[in-house]
């Protein structure tokens, strides 16, 4: 029996016997009305119920971006990095905390929109102190369509912004079923280890299913605190809360693209329960997540680029290249939290992200297969250099010097001991520098049309001019 197998058999078990909780009473009228057995809010599922659904949810999808040259494919062998997610406050190159700001969500914006490694944008990215919490995910929202043209991560909010969100993109993207027909946004849905799903990411997981819009459910547990030790145990038991959620996304539309998703790592209990993101037992079980989606023929998602450094650090260095290159190596799909997360995902740093794209362009290079033909065997310079000879003025050197990988962050002949961080201000300026000379220019007639959806949040017009104009 193979190691899938056997975790699909304790998931099983565990939504069988134990069964997960579903604190939002529409969901669970739902699922009751379509079999599922309900002692109280407590949802009990069997086998053949829970593959019934989960075997209508694509294999793989596309989130289509208002730019196609940004469309991106979610599953197969195709892994796609997103950015920073879910980080209150900002951290400063020396360490400084700080809370985070519209205008600081708007600069993650650009700089990743600018970062030719990603094709997604948008999110938590930071969550702003700044504005109400009640409309913050609509603010976010606006700002992504303002700022970018790739395929968009929303923010997960109230009921209430989530619909007007919903409304807003049928605006834009032709109604709801050419919203469903074409996907153009997709959405984390965290469960609540240990196996409950709640009120408010079940009202945004019905949301996105109702319109189609693709949905990534995905457990976060700490090994002994929220989830068991075992890794094995907390693998299960997040499988058995991911496709509780999967369920029922299927039950209200089936064919919903969802993901299953793995964010779980490790909890440090020296000295308290420290949530410690970037250790490897993390990166063993998020690489898993690939393992478990190809045997739901569903894609998969995880985590990368995390540290849990306080500051810009060499462990924050060998961490982010380890989760970034485990999640990559793993194939994970949707490799969130790639680009910026600081100190177990408490602040977001944009010196960070600058480190993260190298990050990400050096794996990718690394994990490229070596080309090889007649031409890059290059057989006939090797006899002609010989045993005494030298490469260095030979054609094929002098044509193709330049594909050598050459970082952007760091230097291989640095002087000074300033370097490094003179490197990360000079491609952060460089990149807003694109992003201007490339700005979007998304359609007036339809941000308007846009502008007055969202406007029944309450959401003033002062913070949608400021979201224009910076």
């Amino acid at each position: 029996m193979t190691r899938e197998q056997m975790i699909h058999n304790a998931a099983m078990e565990i939504m069988r016997e134990v069964g997960v909780r579903i604190h939002n009473e529409k969901a669970a009228e739902i699922l009751k009305n379509n079999g599922i057995k309900m002692e109280g809010n407590t949802a009990y599922f069997t086998e053949e119920q829970v593959m019934k659904w989960v075997r209508m949810a694509p294999e793989s999808f596309t989130i289509y971006a208002r730019n196609p040259r940004y469309d991106v494919v979610i599953g197969q062998d195709h892994v796609n990095p997103a950015p920073t997610y879910g980080c209150a406050f900002i951290d400063d190159w020396e360490g400084n905390r700080r809370p985070g700001t519209m205008e600081d969500y708007i600069k993650c914006l650009k700089l990743i929109e600018a970062e030719e490694s990603y094709s997604i944008n948008g999110g938590i990215m930071i969550q702003p102190g700044d504005v109400p919490e009640d409309t913050a995910a609509v603010e976010m929202f606006y700002a992504t369509l303002t700022h970018s043209e790739k395929a968009i991560m929303l923010p997960t909010g109230f009921k209430r912004e989530m619909e007007l969100i919903m409304e807003a993109a049928c605006e834009l993207f032709g109604g709801k079923e050419a919203l469903a027909e074409k996907p153009r946004m997709i959405a984390l849905i965290n469960t609540v280890s240990p196996l409950s799903l709640d009120e408010r990411m079940l009202d945004c997981l019905m949301l996105l299913a109702e319109y189609g819009q693709p949905a990534i459910l995905c457990p976060a547990a700490m090994l002994g605190a929220t989830g068991s030790l075992s890794m094995a145990g907390t693998i299960a038991s997040g499988a058995a809360e991911s496709l509780a959620g999967i369920v029922l996304a299927q039950m209200i539309r089936p064919g919903t693209p969802v993901v299953f998703g793995i964010q779980s790592t490790a909890a440090d209990m020296r000295g308290g329960i420290t949530f410690a993101c970037a250790a490897p037992e993390g990166t063993l079980m998020q690489g898993f997540a690939a393992n478990m989606g190809k045997f739901y023929g569903l894609p998969s998602r995880g985590g990368g680029c995390q540290t849990d450094a306080p500051v810009i650090n060499c462990q924050a260095g060998y961490e982010s290249m380890l989760t970034f290159s485990s999640a990559y190596r793993h194939g994970i799909n949707l490799v969130m939290e790639a680009g910026g997360v600081m100190d177990s995902v408490n602040a977001t740093s944009f010196e960070k992200m600058i480190i993260d794209f190298e990050i990400i362009r050096q794996v990718k290079t690394a994990f490229t297969p070596i080309e090889v033909n007649e031409e890059t065997l290059n057989l006939d310079e090797i006899k002609e250099v010989g045993h005494d000879g030298s490469f260095v003025t030979s054609d094929y050197t002098l044509d193709h010097f330049g594909d050598i990988y050459s970082p952007r962050i760091g230097g291989r002949n640095a002087k000074g001991a300033d370097y490094f961080k003179e490197s990360i201000d000079k491609e952060m300026n460089r990149l807003l520098k694109v992003y201007e000379e490339n700005k979007p220019q998304p359609d007036a007639a339809a941000m308007r049309r846009v502008k007055e959806v969202l406007s029944g949040s309450g959401l003033e017009e002062k913070y949608f001019t400021y979201i224009e104009t910076h």
